[in-house]
């Protein structure tokens, strides 16, 4: 009897082990999962009020609610905790503040991210709370004078406006601080670097599609090279793959082209629910590098998505909305909720390249044999940090312009 009380302890003491082991790979495989599909329902959402034509990263509203989750009690904490999935065990919370310190130093030359809490200053928000968001999420909390509201509004857009580098100069305005105490904004911009650059030579103005019934809707600045790419057909999404490689190889910038015709773009999104982006590598693992002409358009989207709430009410966090319902004293003894909840993204895709620059062929490869990825129709595209799987940027592209 006493030998098999020994072999229970020391098994419980494995499982323990096993269940607390937090390295940051154990890390990695807790978040991926919860991260990706909150990503994939929120850009459902988000598909279906910007018609299928924006940029977004579902990354930073994940960060965001995790960053009043750390102000929550009682029923409000569950609500957030049912959504974003997030670790609970303080070691797991350091471990997703090196992945996320790691993910902005790779990204230091290519995006820049500012997100930001604001709070009335007479609220009386407690030390530990700015600082605990600050350094797990990079989320910095600022504390305004609501009274004063024009010049509140300056401050922060000045701030944000620093922060990436005069290119979004305007996130909140003047008249969002009155009537509230608490706020939540993030912008958001990148630009593309990529390992192959494209050469403008070859650009050049070409038709772009609808991908219902295929009649022409626009023109587009169409950029074209020929090269060996990892691309892939995904009937389980009803989508053609390509990914093309950015200067830093640690992430991908995947495109999705809809096989059949007659599919609305934003249904990609609801069929990405199905699987992860772990079957996509796999899949370029099995089918390897091939021989690609590839031609998609020059383009650059700037969204301004001021319904978070709305969207976030409707995935099942209501209560931090609720001036009468949010348990959020661990961020201020007073009584306080989220009143506005914005985000501003932008993202530009040209044939610049950071490196390599001077390595722009003069001619395009010979494309005899060459299989082709046009994207003359509707498409879907992600950045995605390739260890974690977290989708750092997605978004539509069916409104065509010359850029």
């Amino acid at each position: 009897m006493h030998a098999k009380l020994l072999v229970i302890a020391a098994l419980l003491c494995v499982v323990r082990a096993h269940t607390y082991n937090c390295s940051r790979r154990s890390a990695t495989l807790l978040l991926k999962r919860p991260a990706y599909e909150f990503s994939v329902k929120l850009l459902e959402r988000v598909a279906q009020q910007d018609a299928g034509h924006f940029v977004y990263s579902p990354l930073s509203t994940w960060l965001q609610l995790l960053s009043v989750a750390e102000g929550a009690r009682g029923q409000t904490l569950r609500e957030l905790w049912n959504i974003t999935k997030h670790h609970r065990n303080r070691c797991f919370k350091k471990q997703l503040s090196t992945i996320l310190f790691r993910i902005n130093r790779d990204l230091k030359h290519t995006s820049r991210r500012r997100g930001i809490i604001i709070v009335d200053k007479f609220m009386n928000v407690k030390n530990s709370y700015i600082r605990d968001v600050h350094r797990l999420y990079g989320i910095k909390t600022l504390l305004e004078n609501f009274n004063n509201p024009e010049k509140s509004a300056a401050k922060v857009n000045k701030f944000v406006s620093y922060g990436t580098e005069n290119q979004i100069p305007e996130v909140v305005y003047y008249d969002d601080f009155i009537n509230t105490v608490f706020l939540m904004t993030d912008a958001n911009y990148f630009n593309n670097t990529w390992k192959a650059p494209f050469n403008p030579e070859f650009t050049r103005e070409e038709p772009f599609y609808s991908s219902s019934y295929g009649d022409q809707i626009g023109t587009v600045n169409m950029m074209t090279q020929t090269g060996y790419f990892l691309m892939t057909e995904f009937p389980k999404i009803n989508a053609r793959v390509l990914e093309l490689p950015l200067s830093d190889r640690k992430f991908s910038f995947l495109i999705f082209l809809p096989i059949r015709g007659g599919v609305w773009i934003g249904e990609l999104l609801y069929s990405l629910e199905m699987t992860r982006l772990t079957s996509v590598y796999n899949m370029f693992r099995h089918t390897g590098l091939q021989l690609v002409k590839v031609k998609i358009p020059r383009f650059k989207i700037t969204t301004n998505i001021e319904n978070l709430p709305e969207l976030i009410h409707d995935m099942g966090v209501k209560r931090i909305f609720n001036p009468n319902l949010a348990e959020l004293s661990r961020i201020s003894n007073y009584k306080m909720y989220v009143s506005l909840m914005t985000q501003i993204s932008e993202v530009e895709v040209t044939e610049r390249g950071v490196r390599a620059r001077s390595g722009i062929p003069d001619t395009l490869i010979n494309d005899k044999g060459a299989v082709e990825f046009i994207a003359n129709k509707p498409f879907a595209f992600m950045i995605v940090d390739k260890e974690t799987e977290f989708i750092m940027y997605a978004g539509m592209y069916s409104n065509p312009s010359l850029y």
